[in-house]
């Protein structure tokens, strides 16, 4: 079924999140924390426990900041920024606005590898890869320009419908929100020992984040699946908080209360008091 397919996915994809800590060390150690954080992201929102594309797009877009993160590791010219764009370009087609990431890879480009400008023209050619193997599937099996067009301009079209969100949903958003502002200040004294490549990595992690948060305001009908792509970047914030913090009370505060945050949702969910 659907939600049985959809939580399979939603765990390979907290997989993933560990996978990219372990790969990339944005935290100290090896930890099972992001993976655990990204968990209690999603499982405060019951309303996306279902198989959706939008899950799809999230795993393209973690290989994605992969191969950017790693374009950091030499300075030499890396050809991670075709990859990077090819991963984005792909994951337009299971989420429409997935392309508003490639952002991020501008970013990177103007401002943490400033003087590269070939990799500027990789980045264009990697995003334009898919695209073109696309229209190359319509004109030889479709062979209907029409369809051609409409399927792009959907793609790049822009809709401000606002979404049902239930009493759960806005709840657990508020806790969230709250939980990833509190361990946000640590995350700052922490970034200032530690080596340029980690503090890229949280750079874009924020970066991405934000993508998220603004996209969801300007384009509400984004909401509550996009929360699948925005809970990646957050949930290194509180599981960085987690592994670091001095004082095992308070660590052990935040978790309690992110836990607290998915069980209260999760029963105002299945209430009959659910609006």
């Amino acid at each position: 079924s659907a939600v049985w397919s959809g939580f399979i996915l939603f765990l390979v994809t907290a997989g993933m999140s560990v996978f990219v800590n372990n790969k990339l060390r944005l935290i100290d150690k090896i930890s099972y924390l992001p993976g655990l954080c990204y968990i209690l992201l999603i499982g405060g929102v019951p309303a996306i426990h279902r198989l959706s594309p939008e899950m799809i797009a999230t795993g393209l877009i973690i290989f994605g900041f992969i191969r950017l993160v790693k374009s950091f590791e030499s300075e030499r010219l890396s050809y991670h920024y075709f990859t990077t764009a090819v991963f984005i370009s792909a994951a337009s087609f299971f989420y429409r606005y997935a392309y508003v990431y490639m952002a991020a890879v501008w970013f990177a480009l103007m401002f943490l590898r400033p003087g590269y400008w070939r990799e500027w023209v990789f980045s264009f050619l990697g995003f334009a890869f898919p695209v073109f193997l696309a229209f190359c599937w319509f004109f030889l099996v479709e062979d209907d320009y029409t369809r051609m067009g409409a399927f792009f301009g959907e793609l790049f079209s822009v809709s401000r419908t606002a979404p049902y969100l239930s009493v759960s949903t806005i709840v657990f958003f508020a806790a969230a929100a709250t939980t990833v502002v509190f361990a946000f200040g640590h995350l700052m004294r922490y970034l200032g020992s530690k080596k340029i490549i980690i503090r890229n990595g949280y750079y874009l992690l924020i970066l991405i984040a934000i993508i998220g948060i603004a996209g969801a305001f300007i384009v509400p009908d984004t909401l509550p699946f996009a929360w699948y792509l925005t809970a990646f970047p957050l949930s290194f914030i509180p599981a960085n908080y987690l592994a670091t913090v001095r004082s095992t009370r308070w660590g052990t505060g935040v978790l309690v209360f992110l836990f607290a945050s998915v069980a209260v949702a999760q029963i105002i969910y299945f209430s009959i008091f659910d609006f």
